[in-house]
């Protein structure tokens, strides 16, 4: 009995060792992660996610405004906010070091903890340190999409590096991967919440649900997905009450819902198809539903004949669910859910899972036959990984090592621009767009993120300028012109066909270049100016588009007309700060203040003092009333809906409520 106490005491130590292990070698293999530079991926979109957290460093307010990107919009809709107000505080604390440094630390070490965070999930399942092991090993060195997805073996770039990791490094996907490593803790706890109840158990399945939607977008439909298979897999389980889950993940919505408010949901909602490569519930997407859910339900059914395990039947509908889910895509080229090539991670994570534990179930069997058979089994596998193995753990990281910010074009360009900045915005294509406010404030038209725009009437412009597409025949010039000065662009950055810039989607850049006059080039990159202008504009009630200027370009000739008129009044327009727009200037009678800037609810103006009526325009922009005056001053300021004040007050009662009964719970 003594010895045996000596191991149970031993036993968490243990296991944090080997946790440690596992976490220490991830972040060896991955050292290039955590370097100083800008890795040699230059199809990443992490600039944007940089670029959001260097403001919110300067920024913090979640009701303000961000005039940078996108002819500006809410802090709140610039991306959920986890990791970029994490990112903000790590760049307050240490201003010496690179923002974006500062963000691909934190992203790095999530997805260096995700096979941890495997090999606690494993552990509880299986109570076996050695199986949670070999299940984390599998996991931080084996990627089967690359042997399963033609399009991923192509895709694999420089570097032998496991799927999660070339995504986060080629890609970005930092937040989809941090979510990720969220996932098996989350899983967990909403299993333990509904199998042993109790508060404590709800409070803390209701934290992690929250924390992953607070995160990323994607990896939070893929925690739905997961949530929705445990339930399925629960089902029949002794104890198991599924309403204790039920209520976890009301209490979650509950707890984040300061930033997840109804306004955010909606629009994430009908922004995500768009922005997914134009998802449309078709034909094929509907017969990949069903074939996705019929297959589910039946491993459902085939498991509770079988009697077999709840874990195994949970990861085998996981590995299932996201394998159906990315080989549709790879294989046949059906997005079965929006952005489905981005769910191959999760595939790889429960696959990983799936693959361990029926093994250790196999070997386990009374009949020689099926040992021998699960062995070589076993075997196979690994005899198939090994070249991926053998080549991700001795390539060493002299071919992605980071290299610096000056050299890359995009940063050349950018700080140009912000050694004469622009009065008006900046039309920005190709990669340029993601890195330009990770490292200066200048506004753009374009941006990083486009899922959380109320106003997509400046992005369909900008999609039709880099790719001809609503143009005129013949008039793709003169259209090109009007879109730029309609959207307030001064400066057009243009990629030439030997340019370093990775992405260079402008179709045809020659008809950006025509008409404009160079100011800057480099290599085989130019910058071309347009006529500096204010951001407001005198206009007459009937040079205001009221058509959709997406297909009436008559509305945007006759509004540019006006932009351009030398004969009536300018204004003056400066920012005062972030969220607060200053307009001065005569205000003649019958004429409206239009501004390029994107309406939203939360603008508040005032002239003189006195609150005047905001309207918008059909580019989506603000449009002023102002009374007539000879000389006057308007003050344009974003202060927040009343949705989000009572959202935050409803989150903040939620999170006071939550803790005084946690505590109640704990000392009763």
């Amino acid at each position: 009995m003594k010895l045996k106490w000596r191991w149970d005491r031993r036993s968490p130590f243990v296991v944090c060792l080997l946790a440690l292990l596992v976490f220490l070698l991830n972040l060896w293999l991955n050292a290039p992660l955590f370097m100083s530079g800008e890795l040699p991926f230059r199809g990443s979109v992490e600039g944007g996610y940089v670029g959001t957290s260097r403001f919110l460093s300067q920024h913090p307010n979640p009701w303000g405004w961000n005039p940078f990107p996108y002819c500006g919009l809410p802090v709140q809709f610039m991306y959920v906010p986890l990791l970029p107000y994490l990112s903000a505080l790590g760049i307050r604390l240490l201003p010496h070091v690179a923002p974006d440094l500062v963000f691909r630390t934190i992203v790095s070490l999530a997805t260096c903890m995700g096979p941890v965070t495997l090999f606690f999930l494993a552990l509880h399942f299986t109570r076996s340190r050695r199986w949670a092991l070999a299940a984390a090993l599998v996991y931080s060195f084996l990627s089967p999409s690359y042997g399963l997805f033609p399009a991923v073996e192509k895709d694999r770039g420089i570097a032998q590096l496991p799927w999660r990791i070339q995504v986060l490094a080629k890609y970005g996907e930092g937040p989809h991967n941090t979510g990720l490593t969220l996932l098996p803790m989350a899983l967990l706890a909403v299993w333990l919440a509904g199998k042993r109840g109790g508060y404590p158990r709800i409070l803390a399945a209701a934290v992690l649900l929250a924390a992953i939607p607070l995160t990323n977008w994607v990896a939070a439909f893929a925690l739905a997905i997961s949530c929705l298979l445990l339930l399925l897999a629960a089902w029949g389980e002794p104890a198991f009450e599924a309403w204790r889950a039920l209520a976890a993940a009301a209490l979650a919505w509950l707890l984040a819902c300061f930033w997840l408010t109804p306004s955010f949901i909606r629009i994430i909602f009908f922004n995500w198809p768009v922005d997914s490569f134009a998802y449309q519930l078709g034909r094929p997407q509907v017969w990949a539903l069903s074939g996705m859910v019929g297959g589910a339900l039946l491993i459902r059914l085939l498991f509770r004949w079988l009697r077999g395990s709840f874990y195994l039947c949970l990861v085998t509908l996981g590995a299932f669910v996201f394998g159906w889910i990315a080989t549709a895509f790879y294989i046949y080229g059906v997005d079965t859910i929006p952005e489905s090539r981005r769910y191959a991670i999760e595939f790889e994570f429960f696959l990983a899972l799936t693959l361990v534990e029926a093994l250790r179930l196999t070997l386990r069997s009374s009949n020689q036959t099926v040992r021998f058979c699960a062995l070589g089994s076993g075997g196979v596998l690994l005899l198939a990984g090994t070249p991926q193995l053998w080549a991700y753990a001795t390539q060493g990281w002299h071919e992605w090592l980071p290299v610096a910010p000056e050299t890359t074009i995009e940063y050349q360009l950018a700080r140009w621009m912000a050694q004469h900045p622009p009065q008006g915005r900046v039309f920005a294509s190709g990669g340029l767009r993601f890195r330009l406010n990770s490292w200066f404030d200048l506004p753009q038209v374009g941006g990083g993120f486009e899922t959380g725009l109320r106003n997509r009437v400046p992005v369909d412009l900008v999609y039709d300028l880099r790719a001809a597409g609503n143009l005129r025949p013949g008039q793709e010039t003169v259209d090109t012109l009007l879109g730029l000065k309609a959207l307030g662009t001064e400066y057009v950055v243009v990629h030439g066909s030997k340019s370093r810039e990775y992405y260079r989607d402008l179709v045809r850049p020659e008809r950006i270049a025509a008409g404009l006059e160079p100011v800057y080039h480099t290599e085989d990159d130019w910058v071309f100016a347009l006529p500096p202008r204010p951001l407001a504009h005198l206009m007459r009630p009937d040079e205001i588009p009221q058509l959709d200027v997406r297909q009436h370009r008559e509305a945007l000739t006759r509004y540019v007309a006006a932009i351009e008129d030398a004969a009536r009044p300018a204004l003056r327009a400066r920012w005062i700060d972030t969220s607060g727009l200053e307009v001065t200037g005569a205000a003649p009678p019958g004429h409206l203040v239009a501004v390029q800037v994107n309406a939203d609810p939360g603008w508040r103006a005032t002239q003189d003092g006195h609150e005047i009526p905001i309207t918008q325009d059909k580019l989506g922009f603000v449009v002023l009333h102002p009374a007539p005056a000879a000389t006057t001053r308007i003050e344009l300021r974003f202060q927040g809906t009343l949705e989000q004040r009572i959202m935050a007050a409803l989150c903040a009662l939620a999170w006071i409520a939550s803790l005084v009964a946690f505590f109640r719970t704990r000392h009763a």
